[in-house]
């Protein structure tokens, strides 16, 4: 499954099947704290995805990467509907996400288009990349 058209249930469902310790679905149940028919049913994606807590617990007994963290953040967003929760704070109470929701809204206008973005993208990889 392309990972554009992939959901939450079924990128978690992945990552634990492929995992080379072959972690059960009851076993992750009990690591999380949830009961086996709840991860089931997130898993198969007839329940909202879990939250930011039992995903930081999911991605640290599989040693997800931050990039992998990081998508399991953003498509619980898109399952529940909301800002991905471990952007909420930075996004809806600090000044840089009044900067930030300025700059999605001017993108929202065609004010900001997507070669201003790769721009600023690529300048801030590359002075990542100067800092490292």
């Amino acid at each position: 499954m392309k990972e554009q058209n992939m959901r939450f249930g079924d990128f978690i469902k992945n990552k634990r099947l492929n995992d080379h310790r072959e972690i059960t679905l009851k076993d992750m149940s009990e690591r999380l704290g949830i009961s086996l028919s709840l991860l089931s049913d997130i898993e198969n994606n007839r329940r909202k995805a879990f939250d930011g807590e039992k995903i930081e617990k999911f991605a640290a007994e599989l040693c997800l990467s931050d990039e992998d963290k990081a998508t399991l953040y953003d498509l619980a967003g898109l399952d529940r509907g909301e800002i991905p929760s471990d952007l909420e704070d930075i996004m809806m109470y600090g000044e840089i996400g009044k900067m930030a929701r300025f700059a999605l809204r001017q993108s929202n206008a065609g004010i900001i288009d997507e070669e201003d973005w790769k721009k600023f993208i690529r300048d801030m990889e590359k002075k990542q990349g100067d800092d490292g």
